[in-house]
Protein backbone atom coordinates (compact mmCIF):
# COMPACT_ATOMS: atom_id res chain seq x y z
CA UNK A 1 0.00 0.00 0.00
CA UNK A 2 1.10 3.08 -1.24
CA UNK A 3 1.41 5.87 2.04
CA UNK A 4 2.64 9.17 2.48
CA UNK A 5 2.63 12.09 4.57
CA UNK A 6 2.23 15.39 5.13
CA UNK A 7 4.08 17.43 8.29
CA UNK A 8 2.76 20.30 9.16
CA UNK A 9 5.07 22.77 11.50
CA UNK A 10 2.74 25.58 12.87
CA UNK A 11 -0.68 26.44 12.05
CA UNK A 12 -1.86 27.51 15.86
CA UNK A 13 -0.10 30.58 16.40
CA UNK A 14 -1.89 32.94 18.68
CA UNK A 15 0.07 36.50 19.30
CA UNK A 16 1.56 37.92 22.44
CA UNK A 17 3.84 37.04 24.99
CA UNK A 18 4.48 32.91 26.43
CA UNK A 19 3.00 31.69 22.91
CA UNK A 20 3.21 28.07 22.95
CA UNK A 21 5.00 25.86 20.57
CA UNK A 22 7.51 29.23 20.38
CA UNK A 23 10.67 28.97 22.21
CA UNK A 24 13.26 31.47 21.89
CA UNK A 25 10.91 33.21 18.88
CA UNK A 26 11.42 30.25 17.05
CA UNK A 27 8.64 27.12 16.02
CA UNK A 28 9.58 24.61 18.39
CA UNK A 29 9.20 22.15 15.72
CA UNK A 30 12.23 24.02 13.78
CA UNK A 31 14.63 24.01 16.98
CA UNK A 32 17.17 21.11 17.16
CA UNK A 33 17.30 18.12 19.83
CA UNK A 34 20.74 16.72 20.54
CA UNK A 35 21.97 17.48 16.99
CA UNK A 36 18.54 17.30 14.99
CA UNK A 37 15.53 19.57 14.53
CA UNK A 38 12.14 18.37 16.08
CA UNK A 39 10.84 17.93 12.17
CA UNK A 40 13.57 15.74 11.57
CA UNK A 41 12.59 13.97 14.12
CA UNK A 42 9.34 13.38 13.01
CA UNK A 43 10.35 12.55 9.44
CA UNK A 44 12.78 9.75 10.50
CA UNK A 45 9.50 8.20 12.29
CA UNK A 46 7.96 8.00 9.11
CA UNK A 47 10.84 6.44 7.94
CA UNK A 48 11.25 3.57 10.05
CA UNK A 49 7.70 2.51 9.01
CA UNK A 50 8.59 2.87 4.99
CA UNK A 51 7.09 6.45 4.57
CA UNK A 52 9.41 7.72 2.57
CA UNK A 53 7.46 10.27 0.43
CA UNK A 54 6.74 13.16 2.98
CA UNK A 55 5.84 17.07 2.41
CA UNK A 56 7.14 19.65 5.53
CA UNK A 57 4.88 22.97 5.82
CA UNK A 58 6.38 25.59 7.56
CA UNK A 59 4.89 29.00 8.19
CA UNK A 60 7.78 30.86 6.99
CA UNK A 61 10.97 29.40 4.82
CA UNK A 62 13.20 27.35 6.13
CA UNK A 63 16.52 28.34 7.40
CA UNK A 64 19.04 27.95 4.36
CA UNK A 65 21.93 26.72 6.66
CA UNK A 66 19.43 23.85 7.89
CA UNK A 67 19.07 22.65 4.70
CA UNK A 68 21.94 23.12 3.72
CA UNK A 69 23.71 20.42 6.69
CA UNK A 70 22.72 17.52 4.77
CA UNK A 71 20.26 15.77 7.58
CA UNK A 72 17.37 15.87 5.78
CA UNK A 73 17.35 12.69 2.94
CA UNK A 74 17.37 14.07 -0.57
CA UNK A 75 13.89 14.99 -2.33
CA UNK A 76 11.61 15.81 0.76
CA UNK A 77 9.73 18.55 -0.35
CA UNK A 78 9.75 22.25 1.91
CA UNK A 79 6.08 24.30 1.33
CA UNK A 80 6.02 27.52 3.14
CA UNK A 81 2.87 30.04 3.71
CA UNK A 82 1.17 32.27 6.41
CA UNK A 83 -2.14 32.76 7.71
CA UNK A 84 -4.68 31.21 5.45
CA UNK A 85 -2.17 30.31 3.03
CA UNK A 86 -0.26 27.64 5.33
CA UNK A 87 -3.55 25.49 5.01
CA UNK A 88 -3.78 26.08 1.27
CA UNK A 89 -0.74 24.85 1.18
CA UNK A 90 -1.23 21.80 2.86
CA UNK A 91 -4.26 21.50 1.05
CA UNK A 92 -2.10 21.57 -2.10
CA UNK A 93 0.37 18.99 -1.11
CA UNK A 94 -2.58 16.43 -0.13
CA UNK A 95 -3.88 17.12 -3.34
CA UNK A 96 -0.50 16.29 -4.97
CA UNK A 97 0.35 13.31 -2.67
CA UNK A 98 -3.37 11.69 -4.31
CA UNK A 99 -2.53 12.60 -7.81
CA UNK A 100 0.85 11.06 -7.22
CA UNK A 101 -0.68 7.09 -6.81
CA UNK A 102 -0.98 7.81 -2.79
CA UNK A 103 -4.00 5.65 -0.97
CA UNK A 104 -3.24 6.61 2.12
CA UNK A 105 -2.09 10.64 3.57
CA UNK A 106 -0.92 11.04 7.14
CA UNK A 107 -0.94 14.24 8.40
CA UNK A 108 1.50 15.19 11.28
CA UNK A 109 1.36 18.81 12.80
CA UNK A 110 4.27 19.89 15.04
CA UNK A 111 3.39 20.63 18.05
CA UNK A 112 3.64 17.39 19.82
CA UNK A 113 6.19 14.76 18.99
CA UNK A 114 4.43 11.31 19.96
CA UNK A 115 6.74 8.13 18.73
CA UNK A 116 3.28 6.69 17.14
CA UNK A 117 3.33 2.80 15.87
CA UNK A 118 2.40 4.23 12.30
CA UNK A 119 1.91 0.33 11.57
CA UNK A 120 -0.90 -0.53 13.81
CA UNK A 121 -2.69 3.16 13.11
CA UNK A 122 -2.84 2.27 9.41
CA UNK A 123 -4.35 -1.25 10.23
CA UNK A 124 -6.20 -0.18 12.88
CA UNK A 125 -7.58 2.40 9.87
CA UNK A 126 -8.01 -0.04 7.70
CA UNK A 127 -9.61 -2.75 9.90
CA UNK A 128 -12.72 0.05 10.41
CA UNK A 129 -13.21 0.88 6.61
CA UNK A 130 -12.58 4.33 7.98
CA UNK A 131 -12.23 7.55 5.72
CA UNK A 132 -10.41 9.21 8.96
CA UNK A 133 -8.91 8.37 11.71
CA UNK A 134 -7.35 10.66 14.64
CA UNK A 135 -4.22 9.22 17.05
CA UNK A 136 -5.25 10.83 20.60
CA UNK A 137 -3.65 9.86 23.81
CA UNK A 138 -4.58 7.90 26.67
CA UNK A 139 -6.98 10.98 27.59
CA UNK A 140 -8.75 11.28 24.53
CA UNK A 141 -6.82 14.46 23.58
CA UNK A 142 -5.55 15.44 19.92
CA UNK A 143 -1.99 14.32 18.76
CA UNK A 144 -3.24 16.75 15.48
CA UNK A 145 -2.40 13.24 13.68
CA UNK A 146 -4.31 11.84 11.15
CA UNK A 147 -4.94 9.09 8.75
CA UNK A 148 -6.52 10.26 5.93
CA UNK A 149 -7.96 7.97 2.54
CA UNK A 150 -6.31 9.90 -0.25
CA UNK A 151 -9.52 9.36 -2.35
CA UNK A 152 -11.52 11.39 0.20
CA UNK A 153 -10.09 14.57 -1.14
CA UNK A 154 -13.34 16.62 0.00
CA UNK A 155 -12.95 15.40 3.68
CA UNK A 156 -9.12 16.26 3.53
CA UNK A 157 -9.40 19.77 2.00
CA UNK A 158 -12.56 20.72 5.28
CA UNK A 159 -10.46 19.09 7.95
CA UNK A 160 -7.41 21.44 6.87
CA UNK A 161 -9.27 24.22 6.37
CA UNK A 162 -10.91 23.95 9.77
CA UNK A 163 -6.89 23.66 11.02
CA UNK A 164 -7.57 19.95 11.71
CA UNK A 165 -10.24 20.93 14.48
CA UNK A 166 -13.58 19.60 12.93
CA UNK A 167 -14.62 16.72 10.81
CA UNK A 168 -17.09 16.63 8.08
CA UNK A 169 -17.73 13.16 8.69
CA UNK A 170 -17.53 10.74 11.33
CA UNK A 171 -14.01 10.08 12.55
CA UNK A 172 -12.51 7.15 14.92
CA UNK A 173 -9.91 7.60 17.18
CA UNK A 174 -6.85 5.58 17.61
CA UNK A 175 -5.33 5.79 21.46
CA UNK A 176 -2.07 5.86 21.66
CA UNK A 177 -0.39 5.07 25.43
CA UNK A 178 3.13 5.44 24.25
CA UNK A 179 5.62 8.51 24.36
CA UNK A 180 4.09 12.18 24.09
CA UNK A 181 5.65 15.75 24.22
CA UNK A 182 3.33 18.51 23.65
CA UNK A 183 6.38 20.44 23.30
CA UNK A 184 4.34 24.02 23.75
CA UNK A 185 6.96 25.29 26.10
CA UNK A 186 11.28 25.80 26.70
CA UNK A 187 11.03 22.96 29.37
CA UNK A 188 8.94 20.80 27.08
CA UNK A 189 12.18 21.27 24.80
CA UNK A 190 14.73 20.38 27.82
CA UNK A 191 12.71 17.76 28.72
CA UNK A 192 12.87 15.69 25.42
CA UNK A 193 16.83 16.34 25.34
CA UNK A 194 16.71 14.71 28.96
CA UNK A 195 14.58 11.37 28.15
CA UNK A 196 17.18 11.33 25.14
CA UNK A 197 19.94 10.76 27.18
CA UNK A 198 18.16 8.72 29.71
CA UNK A 199 17.07 6.41 26.24
CA UNK A 200 13.24 7.23 26.46
CA UNK A 201 12.78 7.45 23.21
CA UNK A 202 13.50 5.99 20.17
CA UNK A 203 16.10 8.66 18.75
CA UNK A 204 19.89 9.34 20.06
CA UNK A 205 22.55 12.34 19.73
CA UNK A 206 23.08 13.30 16.23
CA UNK A 207 27.48 12.93 17.09
CA UNK A 208 30.37 10.45 18.67
CA UNK A 209 30.11 9.20 21.84
CA UNK A 210 33.79 10.34 22.97
CA UNK A 211 33.14 8.64 26.86
CA UNK A 212 30.65 7.22 28.40
CA UNK A 213 27.14 10.22 28.37
CA UNK A 214 29.34 12.58 26.24
CA UNK A 215 28.44 12.99 22.69
CA UNK A 216 30.08 15.82 20.02
CA UNK A 217 29.33 16.11 16.76
CA UNK A 218 31.67 17.51 13.61
CA UNK A 219 34.88 19.48 14.16
CA UNK A 220 34.02 20.40 17.64
CA UNK A 221 36.76 22.10 19.81
CA UNK A 222 36.75 21.48 24.06
CA UNK A 223 39.64 23.48 25.51
CA UNK A 224 42.05 20.74 27.41
CA UNK A 225 41.36 22.81 30.45
CA UNK A 226 37.12 23.15 29.64
CA UNK A 227 35.18 20.81 31.63
CA UNK A 228 32.55 18.59 30.11
CA UNK A 229 30.73 16.67 32.56
CA UNK A 230 28.38 13.72 31.70
CA UNK A 231 25.91 13.41 30.39
CA UNK A 232 26.36 16.19 27.77
CA UNK A 233 25.86 16.80 23.89
CA UNK A 234 28.16 19.34 21.73
CA UNK A 235 26.87 19.96 18.61
CA UNK A 236 29.10 20.14 15.77
CA UNK A 237 31.24 23.07 14.52
CA UNK A 238 31.14 24.45 18.58
CA UNK A 239 33.76 26.06 20.76
CA UNK A 240 33.96 25.34 24.47
CA UNK A 241 36.72 27.76 25.45
CA UNK A 242 39.17 27.56 28.57
CA UNK A 243 37.78 27.18 31.96
CA UNK A 244 34.38 26.42 30.66
CA UNK A 245 31.89 24.10 32.04
CA UNK A 246 29.06 21.68 30.41
CA UNK A 247 27.37 19.77 33.56
CA UNK A 248 24.23 18.48 34.48
CA UNK A 249 22.61 17.17 31.21
CA UNK A 250 23.38 20.81 29.08
CA UNK A 251 23.17 20.62 25.42
CA UNK A 252 25.05 22.95 23.29
CA UNK A 253 23.82 22.38 19.49
CA UNK A 254 26.21 23.35 16.44
CA UNK A 255 27.94 26.26 15.95
CA UNK A 256 27.62 27.33 19.38
CA UNK A 257 30.38 28.96 21.38
CA UNK A 258 30.49 29.18 25.08
CA UNK A 259 33.16 31.34 26.29
CA UNK A 260 35.80 31.27 29.27
CA UNK A 261 34.60 30.62 32.88
CA UNK A 262 31.12 30.58 32.04
CA UNK A 263 29.20 27.00 33.43
CA UNK A 264 26.00 25.82 31.56
CA UNK A 265 23.89 23.76 34.09
CA UNK A 266 20.77 21.62 33.18
CA UNK A 267 20.21 23.70 30.30
CA UNK A 268 20.40 23.98 26.16
CA UNK A 269 22.20 26.22 24.03
CA UNK A 270 20.44 26.51 20.94
CA UNK A 271 22.21 26.92 17.59
CA UNK A 272 24.48 29.96 16.44
CA UNK A 273 24.36 31.43 19.94
CA UNK A 274 27.31 32.68 22.05
CA UNK A 275 27.41 32.41 25.75
CA UNK A 276 29.53 35.23 27.11
CA UNK A 277 32.80 34.44 29.67
CA UNK A 278 32.03 34.24 33.05
CA UNK A 279 28.61 33.39 33.29
CA UNK A 280 26.45 30.89 34.90
CA UNK A 281 23.34 30.04 33.25
CA UNK A 282 21.25 27.44 35.27
CA UNK A 283 17.96 25.87 33.84
CA UNK A 284 17.18 27.98 30.70
CA UNK A 285 16.79 27.90 27.34
CA UNK A 286 19.21 29.69 25.26
CA UNK A 287 19.14 31.45 21.63
CA UNK A 288 18.01 34.12 19.70
CA UNK A 289 19.84 36.85 22.25
CA UNK A 290 16.55 35.63 24.53
CA UNK A 291 16.53 33.38 27.62
CA UNK A 292 13.82 31.40 28.48
CA UNK A 293 13.76 30.47 32.31
CA UNK A 294 12.52 26.94 33.05
CA UNK A 295 11.90 27.46 36.67
CA UNK A 296 10.31 30.77 36.35
CA UNK A 297 8.46 30.30 33.02
CA UNK A 298 10.06 33.66 31.94
CA UNK A 299 11.40 34.62 28.99
CA UNK A 300 13.73 37.69 28.16
CA UNK A 301 15.51 39.61 25.58
CA UNK A 302 19.34 39.88 26.28
CA UNK A 303 20.49 43.43 24.16
CA UNK A 304 24.33 43.19 25.54
CA UNK A 305 26.11 40.91 22.84
CA UNK A 306 28.75 40.24 25.40
CA UNK A 307 26.45 38.32 27.04
CA UNK A 308 24.28 36.31 25.11
CA UNK A 309 24.78 36.73 20.92
CA UNK A 310 24.77 35.23 17.83
CA UNK A 311 27.76 33.33 16.63
CA UNK A 312 28.09 33.62 12.80
CA UNK A 313 27.02 31.15 10.55
CA UNK A 314 29.80 30.75 8.42
CA UNK A 315 33.07 29.63 9.49
CA UNK A 316 35.00 32.12 6.80
CA UNK A 317 33.52 34.46 8.88
CA UNK A 318 34.39 33.44 11.78
CA UNK A 319 38.12 32.97 11.07
CA UNK A 320 38.06 37.10 9.52
CA UNK A 321 36.83 38.13 13.08
CA UNK A 322 39.18 35.91 15.15
CA UNK A 323 41.98 37.49 13.19
CA UNK A 324 41.07 40.51 12.70
CA UNK A 325 40.60 41.01 16.18
CA UNK A 326 43.68 39.45 17.01
CA UNK A 327 45.79 41.77 14.31
CA UNK A 328 44.23 45.10 16.04
CA UNK A 329 44.47 44.16 19.75
CA UNK A 330 48.50 45.70 19.87
CA UNK A 331 47.62 48.71 18.80
CA UNK A 332 44.64 49.73 20.41
CA UNK A 333 46.10 48.69 23.67
CA UNK A 334 49.15 50.83 22.45
CA UNK A 335 46.95 53.72 21.75
CA UNK A 336 44.54 53.75 24.88
CA UNK A 337 48.13 53.46 26.83
CA UNK A 338 49.46 56.87 25.47
CA UNK A 339 45.88 58.87 25.61
CA UNK A 340 44.12 57.29 28.75
CA UNK A 341 44.28 58.94 32.25
CA UNK A 342 46.46 57.17 34.83
CA UNK A 343 44.68 54.64 36.94
CA UNK A 344 44.48 56.97 40.74
CA UNK A 345 46.72 54.43 43.04
CA UNK A 346 44.72 54.16 46.84
CA UNK A 347 47.28 55.15 49.04
CA UNK A 348 46.04 51.94 51.13
CA UNK A 349 45.27 48.48 50.94
CA UNK A 350 41.48 49.26 53.07
CA UNK A 351 41.31 52.15 50.25
CA UNK A 352 41.73 49.79 47.34
CA UNK A 353 39.61 47.03 48.98
CA UNK A 354 36.66 49.50 49.70
CA UNK A 355 37.38 51.14 46.13
CA UNK A 356 34.42 49.68 43.50
CA UNK A 357 36.15 48.97 39.92
CA UNK A 358 35.33 51.64 37.16
CA UNK A 359 33.05 49.14 35.25
CA UNK A 360 30.86 48.90 37.85
CA UNK A 361 30.03 52.81 38.50
CA UNK A 362 28.44 53.35 34.94
CA UNK A 363 25.97 49.98 34.73
CA UNK A 364 25.12 49.24 30.89
CA UNK A 365 22.57 47.60 31.56
CA UNK A 366 19.25 48.88 32.76
CA UNK A 367 17.35 47.12 35.41
CA UNK A 368 14.48 44.85 34.57
CA UNK A 369 11.25 46.09 36.47
CA UNK A 370 10.33 43.86 39.23
CA UNK A 371 7.69 41.41 38.06
CA UNK A 372 3.83 41.77 39.55
CA UNK A 373 4.06 38.77 41.75
CA UNK A 374 7.23 40.43 43.21
CA UNK A 375 9.48 37.71 42.17
CA UNK A 376 13.34 38.40 40.89
CA UNK A 377 14.54 37.45 37.60
CA UNK A 378 17.96 37.65 39.00
CA UNK A 379 19.12 33.95 38.41
CA UNK A 380 18.36 33.92 34.53
CA UNK A 381 22.02 34.34 34.05
CA UNK A 382 24.59 35.73 36.27
CA UNK A 383 27.76 37.58 36.03
CA UNK A 384 30.11 36.23 37.95
CA UNK A 385 32.06 39.17 40.92
CA UNK A 386 34.57 39.10 42.69
CA UNK A 387 35.65 40.84 46.32
CA UNK A 388 33.69 43.59 47.13
CA UNK A 389 32.68 43.87 43.62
Amino acid sequence: MDVKAVVLVGGRVPEGAGTPEFVCGAPVGLLDVVGAPVVHRAVSRLEQFGITDACIITENPPDPALLERGIFRPGIKWFNGTGEKFWRCAEAAFSDLAQAGAELVILVRLGAYAEIDYEELIQRHLDREARLTRATDADGRSLDTFVVSASRRNDAAYLLRHELKQFRISCHDYRFSGYINRLETAGDLRRLALDCFSRDVAFTPMGTEIKPGVWVGERVHIHKRARVLAPAFIGSHSRIRALAVITRASVVEHHSEVDCGSVVENSTVLPFSYIGPGLDLCHSVVGLRRIAHLLRHAEVEIWEPKFVGLAAASASVRAVSSAFGLATFVPRQFIRGLFSKPTPVPSSLPQAINTPAAALKRPHIEKLPAPEHGRELADLAVARRYGNE
